[in-house]
């Protein structure tokens, strides 16, 4: 039911609807986690965290999937007519409401953070102290980040980022709609970060703001990347002829190197400002 609330089309007229339909689904799948988790837990930590990805994920997947089918419909169209149409108008739509819907993810994880109990999302936890230290990593006996120079925090931002486009880019191409779990664990992670550190419900946006610089070229790269993968794998497997797939499959390389860019950009921004 709960990826019916919206329709393709509708999201297209509107991807701002992304934002609203993702704070609904993904407050509905960490509620049914707590449930869950309540019932299965590993050395008494609580696996909410991952339990609520998961939730979150299952109805996403179907929502991508038909988008990414849309959009390889479309290139092939254009591919067929000779109809040349600038990157970014052809893309920009699939984009926004990628990022729209992170957004909402990242919202959602944040506030339920400030509103539950302090070890819920331990799994999010774990990787978070492991990148930074947060008095909370002190609190649950999590080891902290060390502080490294820029430079070194740069290649190890840049590598770890280019490790999980490469990882978006084969899932979307393995799955269809794989890097949709790339897309909504790393809003839960930087959900939970903002949650932790915004005191009440109105500092959320200031929060934010230390995060967005980075964070937007991070996870538009993320994005492109499943893009291109999902549309690869979708001219494949519609066995569209040979010269169409070629065609698809130039074009989604191109989307994947403007991912790559944006990586090293948010990585940079990261590292040295």
């Amino acid at each position: 039911m709960l990826e019916s609330l919206v329709t393709l089309k509708e999201l297209y007229e509107r991807p701002w609807l992304a934002f609203i339909w993702a704070t609904i689904l993904c407050s509905v799948a960490i509620i049914v986690s707590a449930q869950v988790s309540y019932y299965m837990r590993i050395s008494g930590a609580s696996l909410a965290g991952i339990f609520a990805v998961i939730f979150t994920l299952i109805p996403s997947v179907y929502f991508a999937t038909m988008l990414i089918k849309k959009e390889e419909i479309l290139e092939e169209f254009y591919v067929k007519k000779h109809y040349k149409k600038r990157f970014w108008e052809r893309h920009k739509k699939d984009i926004l409401i990628f990022l729209f819907f992170f957004a909402g993810i990242t919202l959602t994880f944040a506030v339920w953070t400030m509103v539950l109990p302090q070890d819920f999302f331990h799994v999010q936890l774990v990787t978070i102290c492991g990148m930074r230290d947060m008095p909370v990593c002190h609190t649950l006996g999590i080891t902290g980040a060390v502080a490294q120079a820029q430079f070194t925090n740069f290649m190890m931002y840049l590598t770890n980022n280019l490790n999980v486009l490469l990882f978006a880019f084969i899932f979307s191409f393995i799955f269809g709609a794989g890097a949709m779990f790339i897309i909504i664990w790393n809003a839960s992670i930087l959900g939970v970060v903002i949650g932790y550190i915004s005191r009440a419900l109105w500092e959320i946006p200031g929060a934010s703001l230390g995060f967005l610089p980075h964070g937007i070229p991070e996870i538009a790269g993320y994005i492109c990347a499943g893009l291109a993968g999902g549309l690869i794998s979708a001219a494949v497997l519609r066995r569209v002829d040979r010269v169409t797939v070629r065609i698809v499959v130039f074009d989604a390389l191109k989307v994947l190197v403007l991912g790559i860019a944006l990586i090293i950009l948010g990585a940079g921004i990261e590292a040295f400002l």
